[in-house]
């Protein structure tokens, strides 16, 4: 041990030369231990590094152009980084070069490396300081030079990170791209202290932090002043990149939660770092960092290597603070995440080594740990660990994962001011919390997060058991396991759905296809076949047996589905049971959502598997139709969100249990994927609607406070009457391709357009069908005797362009738009195969004869019982307070007297005047056109009687 050094009454250049000397000589011996551990290709990497950003050659690896910035102070290149250069360019010869400026001014390792966490598959974090006048242009080139010395280094099998710094900026608060993952809020304090307890210098300049007393840390700036301006220390020897006299508590926070956000997937890599920032947490403001504890024994010359490890500080400080908390488990648990990172297997004889330093430093803390040899030989077999040990050791993990971010968020609580954290930071944490850790009915839970190597079964048996009531489910056991076993062995999984256990299996890499599985019993509805082609689906959905890592930016907003999975009827053949039924199946009727002449659904099963965007796996069962429809809102629900123009994902469908399997699953498949993008793609959005007949019923999905949901209709009649409500807003109705398909309705749909009143009608067996779809997308149909086409033309133009004209008259706009859009004319007609057309056409232009009269309604109101009202026939007019309720036979009997031939045909109203009504009474077309209806109804009813009488 040396002796330490006093600066109570002040300090002087030996003794600055003395602490010099002590940190370059640590840096040295920890430079020696990383060799320990790097292969000849590795260390020869790291021999010539500072070389290639000292000197730009266009042989040696990097070399992004003779304008790269060179130059690192205080730098020689060793006759083994010359060597090395040479063997890798026998053209090199090293030139001595004087540099009017150093454009590097220093390399730093920095992490685990060197420390007993540091094994051979640690990566390289390499902090490249430059000097902070380099322009632009300078700045790319060096990043260039850096992004192609990483790539030459992961030809050695080394993970490098350059990270490109400004050291004047960093000390004033800016990252700029020094972390290659985001960690959320900025932390230099935090990054800065890591920096000082874990950094070796590779070459230039050393840190003036390592001339800083630790009691005068408090007072890091001025002293820092006091050295410089004394000439204590040249400024062109040192670097300073701050001090950590205060620590922001926001940044504090934003650190803790982007340990807890890397902790979900790597839970034993980043534990002991969570457990440090509660210690810190619990101390805070008073923090005692660990840098300054290192800097403390360096000053007072206790220079051994084992306390100063930047992995044993950590660890003894994490000891400290949950033995104080009598937290005897928390504890084991960061033992091992210890034991673990270094990659020691004591339990295991191996050949002395000429330097077996971190063999020995954990064989000495294991044994104080008490920890026995049948316990490292269980901890140094954890990658053959099964699939039952694995599972407790991640209920422990996500347990004191939960258990930090209440400890974390209480501090949070008591120090920090709402206005100070960033709430969406707050919230990302929780969904990826909530996504990763918190068990529901149907989620894939992840239980293997980087604990085994592999979960792999040989052989694993399933079996079907009725549970409460008449519910069945499945059951897991590892192994062949007969049924008299599985009597008194507990299963490791239950599941409501076959799908879902073996989804279980198939992303906790449990099985594979060339694994064994037994299904029971014996009599059990599910085929081997079946089971095959249910894994051969899931291993083409999850190729790597995985769900990929979640972006950030997918958490910012709820989530949403990137692939969703349907496996109909696992297990049923809905042929044979509907035949048991006695339904009738011989049909040419071969829809499978309305299947033969009793119009069955073959559908009784849905099992849903949905990846979402938070990387969650979800598989929910449904039963029968209202399962179905229950299905299918869901995945829209999870697809499609208001003001969303992103594309859902296409909806694949399987059913491998009967024969008409394949045909029921296209049917279901071709129906998710076609409402998904009518509601995505219409003009009307996800203010559409959609029908479709399931059974003999049929069902209208909408979307309605936030939410998909569907309501059945009884009969077409049912359907015409919702379809003929009036609407505020334009509401456009898709019908499914099978569903009406011998009604003009599918075709009259198809053409609706927001803003336009289309009218459609067609002739035949004596009558007349009339269909018009007003502005907002409702349907009035009216059925009457066959009618002249001319009449019928010239009729319905006349109505709609007046009520157009009374709409503009009412309107507070000076002009209505309704006058910019005429009424579309289309005559129905239907081929051999009954499948309907619309044929364009235009309303007669000439002039009407003479002899037609129009009949016209004048009012103030629609309530004719409480309004006085004219019917003006031609000239003639017939008022309610003189005839009363015999104005309608009144009217047919004057028009049925103009007549040739007294004939019969229907009374038409050609024209609407109303004086008080508000123009919110006149909002859409369609209740003009049932008003209308009505009153026509009365006229011709009156007309029948009469022609009878």
């Amino acid at each position: 041990m040396a002796d330490a050094v006093s600066y109570k009454d002040g300090i002087g250049r030996q003794e600055l030369r003395t602490i010099r000397r002590r940190f370059l000589g640590l840096h040295r011996e920890r430079l020696r231990i990383i060799g320990q551990e790097l292969t000849p290709s590795q260390q020869a990497f790291l021999d010539i590094l500072p070389l290639l950003f000292h000197i730009n050659h266009p042989t040696l690896p990097g070399f992004a152009g003779t304008d790269a910035p060179t130059g690192i102070p205080d730098y020689t290149p060793s006759q083994t980084a010359l060597r090395i250069a040479r063997k890798l360019s026998r053209s090199f010869e090293y030139k001595k070069i004087a540099h009017p400026r150093f454009a590097i001014h220093a390399l730093y390792l920095m992490g685990s490396i060197g420390s007993i966490a540091h094994t051979s598959g640690s990566d390289f974090d390499i902090w490249l300081c430059h000097d902070p006048r380099l322009g632009s242009a300078a700045r790319e080139l060096l990043k260039l030079k850096a992004k192609k010395i990483e790539a030459w280094g992961s030809e050695f099998n080394l993970e490098v990170h350059f990270f490109i710094m400004d050291v004047d900026a960093f000390r004033s608060g800016k990252l700029d791209d020094l972390s290659h993952e985001s960690s959320g809020t900025t932390q230099p304090h935090l990054l800065l202290e890591e920096f000082y307890r874990t950094g070796v210098l590779l070459a230039g300049r050393y840190p003036i932090w390592w001339m800083v007393p630790p009691e005068e840390e408090h007072n890091y700036t001025q002293y820092v002043q006091m050295l410089l301006e004394k000439r204590f220390i040249d400024p062109m020897d040192c670097l300073d990149f701050g001090s950590l006299e205060s620590i922001p508590v926001e940044e504090f926070i934003g650190a803790a939660h982007w340990q807890l956000f890397k902790g979900i997937e790597s839970p034993y890599k980043t534990i002991l770092k969570l457990f440090l920032t509660e210690a810190y947490a619990r101390d805070y403001p008073d923090i005692r960092w660990l840098c300054q504890e290192a800097k403390t024994a360096i000053y007072n010359g206790d220079l051994d290597l084992q306390k100063l490890d930047a992995y044993v500080l950590m660890y003894q400080r994490v000891e400290q603070y949950l033995l104080e908390r009598h937290e005897k488990d928390r504890l084991e648990l960061a033992r091992r995440c210890l034991y673990f990172k270094a990659e020691q297997s004591l339990s295991l004889d191996q050949p002395r080594l000429r330097d077996n330093r971190k063999r020995e430093i954990l064989q000495e803390m294991t044994h104080q740990w008490g920890w026995r040899r049948g316990k490292l030989v269980n901890l140094d077999s954890r990658h053959s660990w099964k699939i039952d040990q694995v599972m407790d050791e991640r209920n422990h993990l996500v347990r004191e994962l939960s258990d930090s971010y209440r400890l974390l968020t209480d501090f949070a609580r008591e120090y920090v001011s709402t206005n100070a954290i960033d709430p969406e930071e707050i919230s990302l944490l929780g969904r990826k919390l909530y996504s990763a850790l918190e068990k529901r009915p149907g989620k894939i839970d992840c239980i293997n997060p980087g604990i085994t190597r592999s979960l792999f079964e040989e052989r694993i048996s399933l079996y079907y058991t009725q549970t409460q009531g008449n519910q069945y489910a499945w059951s897991l056991y590892l192994g062949d396991v007969n049924e008299k076993v599985s009597r008194v062995t507990s299963p490791l999984k239950t599941t409501a759905s076959l799908t879902e256990v073996l989804a279980w299996c198939h992303l906790n890499r449990l099985i594979n296809l060339n694994t064994i599985i037994t299904l029971y019993p014996k009599d059990n509805p599910v085929r081997q076949e079946e089971l095959s082609a249910i894994l051969s689906t899931l291993y083409s959905l999850y190729p790597h047996q995985n769900i990929e890592p979640v972006p950030m930016k997918r958490l910012k907003r709820p989530p949403y589905a990137l692939s969703c999975t349907l496996f109909i009827n696992t297990g049923i053949d809905p042929m044979g049971h509907l035949a048991k039924l006695g339904k009738q199946l011989t049909t040419d009727r071969c829809d499978p959502l309305s299947f033969g002449s009793a119009h069955s659904s073959l559908v009784e099963t849905v099992e849903q598997l949905i990846t979402t965007s938070w990387g969650e796996s979800l598989v929910t069962q449904h039963k029968g139709t209202a399962g179905l429809l229950n299905a299918l809102c869901h995945f829209l629900r999870m697809s499609l969100s208001e003001g969303s123009q992103k594309k859902p994902p296409l909806v694949s469908a399987h059913s491998f249990a009967s024969v008409r399997g394949s045909s029921t699953a296209k049917r279901v498949e071709n129906l998710f994927n076609d409402i998904a993008s009518r509601f995505l793609s219409c003009p009307g959005g996800l203010d559409s609607r959609y029908l479709l007949q399931i059974d003999d019923d049929f069902y209208l999905i909408h979307h309605q406070n936030d939410k998909f949901s569907y309501f059945p209709l009884s009969s077409e009649e049912e359907v015409m009457d919702t379809l003929s409500e009036p609407q505020h807003t334009y509401r456009q109705t898709h019908i499914d391709n099978l569903t009406l398909a011998a009604t003009p309705l599918p075709c009259i749909m198809q053409l609706n357009r927001a803003g336009v009143v289309q009218v459609f009608y067609s002739t035949r067996a004596g009558k007349t069908e009339l269909y018009i779809l007003d502005e907002q997308g409702s349907l009035y149909h009216q059925q009457m005797h066959e009618a002249d086409e001319h009449y019928l033309l010239v009729q319905q133009q006349r109505f709609l362009k007046g009520l157009q004209l009374l709409r503009s008259l009412h309107s507070e706009q000076t002009s209505h738009r309704f006058l910019l859009d005429a009424p579309e004319f289309y005559q129905l007609q239907s081929d051999r195969d009954g499948q309907f057309s619309a044929e364009p056409r235009t309303p007669p232009r000439h002039r009407l004869p003479d002899s037609y009269m129009e009949l016209r309604l004048i009012s103030e109101g629609l309530d004719l019982s409480q309004s006085p009202h004219l019917l003006v026939c031609g000239e003639k007019e017939f008022s309610s307070l003189e005839y009363g309720p015999a104005i309608y036979s009144a009217v047919a009997q004057h028009l049925l007297n103009q007549r040739i031939g007294q004939k019969a045909y229907p009374i038409y109203l050609t024209g609407l005047e109303l004086s008080g009504i508000d123009s919110d009474e006149i909002n859409t077309t369609i209740q003009m056109l049932k008003f209308k209806k009505r009153l026509e109804g009365r006229l011709n009813q009156a007309l029948l009687k009469l022609n009878r009488g």
